[in-house]
């Protein structure tokens, strides 16, 4: 409890709020408020919160605040980080009661870094930073630096040889077509999950990226450079024609009951069956993207094309990702236009 003089008057601050007490400011007054403090009544009177909240209570507070100003998929993304992590862990402690070690434990149950940041970044941090303010704690546990992760993925494209094996031997005609189109457009799963047939132009032979489908939610893509206008490149709209025929509706790809996906499970089940019907490694959905981007580079294909192509905000995000398979010519001395001056 913090007391305060404002144009004379006693001010009280309880729980983070500043209340008049409609007295004049001085030490008799204080002294009363101190021993009127210690009776239910005063807590009654001024609507006193005892100083038992959670550091779960901050965290939903948090969320609550994000709803405002979220898409709902990245608000569901949130909820579900805070679901699976920090109501495990935390449970019933109260926030005055986390320490730096305590964070430090949460910090190790975690084996990936993309995950930890946010849950830090988008839930802890904000929530205790309403701590501070709410005066529950005067300065955050999140002092420990997080660790370091070792990467396990790893970009492990298919060859063309293999591109073709797998296509010439899918039987289900929408699901080669999906994956055909995948290889040669390198659009991500949820893209396609979400194309609709407007945004295919045959006519000029484009492809307009606008939505992607993400935990079960149809949204814009969270960057920009996402929204984007690629090319139908030939060996890509044979599968377009062929879908054609199976879905005339809104949607380009649609479940086997006609309906839209939901989720990617099915798609990935599919693919996983098929890496194995065929004798090859299982290898991630998502080696479609990259495969498209490394036979692109590999061949000598623009590198600025490409990662327009891919939706990525500049060309140095493609060339760290993929920089290994750019061609490299020793054989002959480098020409330049200055040599024919």
């Amino acid at each position: 409890m913090t007391f305060y003089n404002r144009n004379g008057i006693l001010y009280v601050s309880i729980s983070g709020k500043r209340i008049s007490t409609k007295l004049k400011y001085s030490k008799e007054n204080i002294k009363l408020y101190q021993s009127y403090s210690k009776n239910d009544e005063f807590f009654n009177k001024f609507a006193v919160i005892n100083k038992n909240k959670t550091f779960l209570d901050f965290c939903e507070q948090v969320l609550k605040d994000k709803e405002k100003t979220l898409k709902p998929i990245s608000h569901y993304c949130y909820c579900s980080l805070f679901n699976k992590w920090i109501i495990p862990y935390f449970k019933d402690t109260l926030v005055q009661d986390i320490k730096p070690l305590n964070i430090k434990n949460f910090y190790d149950s975690f084996q990936d870094k993309s995950t930890l940041n946010t849950c830090v970044s988008a839930i802890l941090k904000p929530a205790f930073e309403k701590a501070i303010i709410e005066e529950y704690i005067f300065s955050s546990p999140l002092t420990i630096t997080k660790p370091r992760f070792r990467s396990v993925y790893e970009i492990n494209p298919f060859s063309l040889s293999d591109i073709d094996f797998i296509l010439s031997n899918i039987k289900n005609e929408q699901f080669k077509n999906f994956i055909g189109i995948s290889f040669f457009t390198g659009m991500r799963t949820g893209e396609l999950m979400a194309l609709t047939w407007d945004n295919v132009d045959f006519i000029n032979y484009k492809i307009s990226i606008k939505l992607t489908h993400t935990n079960n939610f149809i949204s814009t893509p969270k960057t920009k450079s996402s929204i984007r206008t690629i090319d139908m490149l030939s060996q890509a709209e044979k599968y377009f024609y062929s879908q054609r025929k199976i879905t005339k509706g809104k949607y380009v790809f649609l479940r086997s009951d006609g309906k839209p996906y939901r989720t990617s499970g099915s798609l990935q089940q599919y693919w996983k069956e098929t890496l194995k019907e065929l004798n090859l490694e299982h290898r991630s959905i998502y080696q479609t993207r990259h495969s498209f981007a490394s036979n692109m580079l590999s061949n000598g294909e623009s590198l600025m094309w490409v990662s327009k192509t891919l939706g990525h905000s500049n060309s140095s995000i493609t060339l760290q990702k993929y920089s290994r398979y750019l061609p490299t010519d020793t054989k002959e001395r480098k020409r330049t236009f200055l040599d024919d001056m």
